[in-house]
C-alpha cells in the first residue's frame, strides 16, 4: 500500500513489516547457514564462524586468503536466489588478537552489529579483548527519538512522565548495558536529562 494505493509487486516486503523478518530468517537459514555449515567450512582449512541475526551476519576466518575466498562464493551463492550484498555495509577487514599488530602503524577497523560498534582492545591485565560500545548512529537516533517523544509529551503531569521515562531509560540500559560500554550509557542518561529540562522548563509554574 501506498498513499491508499494497492500496487502488486513479486519482489521484496515492505520495509518494517511483520513479514520481512520471517522471510529475512527463513531465506538466511537455508541460503546462508544450512550452506556455511555443510559446505563451506568442510573447504577451510583454518577456524571460521558464522553469527546471525535476521538479515544481519557476521562471519570470522583464521586466514585472510579464506575470508576472500568465502566473500566470492557468497556473493555467488545469493546471486542464485536473486538476491545481493548491501555494499555499503559489506567489507573485509582484519579483526582479533593480531590485527593490531598487523595493521601498525594504523588502529585496526570496527564494525557495527546489533547497534554496536565492536573494536579490539586490550583488558586490565594487557591481555586482548573484543570491546563494544553503543555504535554512534544509534546513539543519535536513540536521543533524537527520546526528544521527539519529551517533545509530545512536555505536558503531560509529572506524575505520569517520569515513570515513562525511567521505563524508556530502563529499556535501552537492559539493552546496551553491557560490559565496556558505561561511558555510553552515562552520556544517554546526561543527553535525557538535559532534554527533560529543556521541555519542562518551558512549562508555566
Amino acid at each position: 500500500m501506498e498513499n491508499n494505493n494497492y500496487h502488486s509487486t513479486v519482489e521484496g516486503v515492505v520495509q518494517g513489516s511483520n513479514l520481512s523478518p520471517v522471510l529475512a530468517n527463513i531465506y538466511m537459514h537455508y541460503v546462508l547457514v544450512l550452506w556455511f555449515y555443510k559446505e563451506v567450512r568442510k573447504q577451510m582449512k583454518g577456524e571460521s564462524y558464522l553469527i546471525v541475526y535476521a538479515d544481519d551476519f557476521v562471519c570470522c576466518f583464521q586466514y585472510k586468503n579464506e575470508a576472500e575466498q568465502f566473500f566470492e562464493m557468497l556473493q555467488k551463492r545469493l546471486m542464485q536466489y536473486g538476491l545481493e550484498l548491501e555494499t555499503s555495509k559489506s567489507r573485509l577487514i582484519e579483526f582479533g588478537r593480531f590485527a593490531e599488530e598487523n595493521c601498525k602503524p594504523k588502529k585496526p577497523e570496527t564494525f557495527e552489529f546489533l547497534g554496536f560498534t565492536h573494536y579490539c582492545d586490550k583488558g586490565r591485565r594487557g591481555n586482548f579483548r573484543i570491546k563494544r560500545k553503543t555504535s554512534s548512529k544509534k546513539f543519535r537516533e536513540k536521543t533524537k527519538n527520546f526528544e521527539m517523544w519529551m517533545k509530545r509529551n512536555r505536558t503531560m503531569p509529572l506524575k505520569e512522565l517520569m515513570p515513562k521515562v525511567n521505563a524508556k531509560l530502563q529499556g535501552h540500559y537492559n539493552y546496551y548495558g553491557i560490559t565496556d560500554n558505561s561511558k555510553k550509557i552515562s552520556d544517554y542518561c546526561y543527553n535525557v536529562k538535559k532534554i527533560i529540562f529543556k521541555w519542562i522548563n518551558r512549562r508555566s509554574q
